[in-house]
C-alpha cells in the first residue's frame, strides 16, 4: 500500500508540473475551520484548515478525472455537455494589487495565466513569508468567478478555465454533493451505453436552465457559508475570556478604515479609524494603498497586532469586532 500511494504520489507531483507549465495558477483563500463540541454543538477552536500533501495528490487526479470526463462527453454532447469555465480577469481586475505591490517592490505581470502564475511566484517579502500568501488570496479576489455552461452555447475558444490553464473543464468527481456532477455522471453513463439519457437531457434549453439555476445556488451557498463561518466565529470568541492580541494584516486600505487579516483563525474584518477625529486628520494615499493619520499610517501588507472581540452592546445583535492595536496611527 505505501509503495502504491508513493507511486501514485510521484505521478500527482509529475501532473501537477505539467499544469504549473501551462500556466494553471496556485490561487489561495482563508478556509476557516471549527472543532465542535459533541454534546453541546458549540465551537472549540478555530483555525484555518492545512492542506497536506496528501490532499494534493488526490486534487490532481480529481482534476486529471475532470478534463477528461469533460473532453469525452463533449465528444458524444456537442451541443449539451455540462461543463465549468473561468473567464480571464476583466482589464484593470489587478490595478488596485499592482499599486500596493508596487509599495513592497513587488508587480504582477498579467498577459497570460503563465505570467501571473510565475510573477505569483515571485512576489516574496523576504521579511515576512505570509506575503505571499497574502498576494495569492488578493490575486484570487481580483479574478472572475468559474461558472457552469453548456457545450454549444459558445465556441470552444470560450470553454477556457483560466485558473487551471484547461482548454476544457467539468465537475464530475464529487457528485454526492453537486447536481453538476450528477448531471455529468449521466451523461457519461449514456455515452458509455450504461443507460440513456432522459429526454430533457437533450434539449438546449433544458440544460440552459439547469445551468443558470447551479450558477445562482452556487453563488447562494457562498453566501450561506460565509454567514455559517460568521455565526460561528461569534459563537467562539462570545465564550471567550480576556483579550489578547494576535498577528494580522492589512489587506485593503479605506478613506475611513482598513480591512485586516487575522491568520491564525482565518477571520478579517473592518477596522474603522478616525471617529471623533477633526477633519483632515488621516489621509487615504490612494497611490500608496496607505491611510496616514496623526501618530502613524497603515499599508497593505502591513502588519500588526490587533484584538478580536464581541460587541454586547446590543444583546440581541452581538457582533465581532476587531481592533487595532499597534501601531497607534
Amino acid at each position: 500500500l505505501a509503495r502504491g500511494l508513493r507511486a501514485l504520489n510521484g505521478l500527482a507531483k509529475a501532473l501537477n508540473a505539467r499544469r504549473r507549465a501551462r500556466g494553471s495558477l496556485v490561487l489561495a483563500s482563508p478556509e476557516v475551520r471549527f472543532k465542535i463540541d459533541s454534546e453541546t454543538l458549540d465551537p472549540t477552536d478555530v483555525g484555518v484548515y492545512a492542506h497536506k500533501e496528501a490532499n494534493a495528490m488526490v486534487e490532481e487526479f480529481m482534476l486529471l478525472a475532470n478534463t477528461s470526463v469533460a473532453r469525452f462527453v463533449t465528444q458524444r454532447y456537442p451541443k449539451v455537455a455540462v461543463l465549468r469555465r473561468h473567464p480571464p480577469p476583466r482589464p484593470g481586475a489587478f490595478d488596485v494589487l499592482q499599486r500596493a505591490l508596487r509599495t513592497r517592490g513587488l508587480s504582477l505581470r498579467t498577459n497570460s495565466s503563465k505570467e501571473v502564475a510565475e510573477s505569483l511566484d515571485e512576489a516574496h517579502d523576504p521579511a515576512d513569508p505570509f506575503v505571499n500568501k497574502l498576494v495569492r488570496i488578493l490575486a484570487t479576489r481580483s479574478m472572475q468567478q468559474a461558472a457552469y455552461f453548456r457545450a454549444g452555447s459558445s465556441p470552444p475558444e470560450d470553454y477556457w478555465h483560466y485558473g487551471l490553464a484547461a482548454d476544457i473543464y467539468t465537475h464530475f468527481t464529487s457528485p454526492i454533493r453537486r447536481y453538476a456532477d450528477q448531471l455529468v455522471h449521466r451523461m457519461l453513463a449514456a455515452a458509455l451505453g450504461v443507460e440513456p439519457l432522459p429526454a430533457e437531457a437533450l434539449l438546449p434549453e433544458s440544460v440552459d436552465a439547469a445551468v443558470a439555476t447551479m450558477n445562482e445556488r452556487h453563488v447562494s451557498a457562498q453566501h450561506a457559508g460565509r454567514a455559517s463561518v460568521n455565526v460561528y466565529t461569534l459563537f467562539f470568541f462570545r465564550e471567550r475570556e480576556g483579550v489578547e492580541a494576535e498577528d494580522a494584516y492589512v489587506i485593503k486600505v479605506r478613506e475611513n478604515g482598513v480591512v485586516v487579516l487575522v491568520p491564525r483563525y482565518g477571520i478579517e474584518g473592518i477596522v474603522h479609524v478616525g471617529k471623533g477625529a477633526a477633519p483632515g486628520s488621516y489621509v487615504y494615499v490612494e497611490e500608496a494603498c496607505t491611510l496616514r493619520g496623526p501618530k502613524g499610517s497603515l499599508s497593505v501588507f502591513q502588519k500588526v497586532r490587533a484584538t478580536i472581540v464581541v460587541d454586547k452592546s446590543k444583546p440581541h445583535r452581538p457582533k465581532l469586532v476587531i481592533n487595532i492595536v499597534e501601531p497607534q496611527i
